[in-house]
């Protein structure tokens, strides 16, 4: 049985815990969530499927944005994520600051839907709309994202930066 100051310390302690759990970063979307999302498949081989659609503003070509995403092969590795490093990516859109594909995926076009700000989207890219035969971060025979490489990003477009 507690007495009050032990219960009252307690209670404090369950309390701080609470505030510094929700501080931390929170994971982006697991593997069986972007299965769980019918993908639509576009001419260029990009796939993607809206998991919320957004209300503000879409891109436009040029634009300087802040996208927030998580990077996984198709064994569901995860290779990188903005959420991890708790800023988003800023980057102007259309211009090839960033893979084919993403630019694809925010701007529209080829039978994608552009996307509006605040919307979350998981893009599937062919190795051509990616890093394609040459791979990415690759030292010493190893990369972290192999030659030929389908990838999985799920994308939350944050807005203009």
């Amino acid at each position: 049985m507690l007495n009050r100051r032990q219960g009252f310390g307690l209670g404090l302690c369950v309390g701080i815990a609470d505030v510094l759990l929700q501080l931390l970063p929170q994971p982006g979307p697991s593997v069986a969530a972007i299965e769980a999302c019918e993908l639509t498949v576009s001419p260029s081989g990009l796939a993607f499927c809206d998991k919320v659609v957004g209300k503000g503003p879409e891109a436009v070509k040029g634009q300087l944005i802040k996208a927030h995403y998580v990077g996984r092969l198709e064994n569901g590795k995860v290779f990188d994520s903005s959420y991890n490093r708790g800023k988003p990516l800023t980057f102007r859109v259309g211009v090839g600051e960033v893979i084919k594909g993403w630019d694809q995926g925010i701007l529209g076009g080829d039978g994608v839907p552009p996307m509006l700000a605040g919307g979350k989207r998981t893009l599937r890219l062919p190795p051509e709309l990616g890093y394609g035969m040459r791979g990415a971060g690759c030292k010493g025979g190893s990369c972290i994202i192999p030659p030929d490489s389908v990838l999985l990003f799920d994308v939350e477009f944050i807005g203009k930066a």
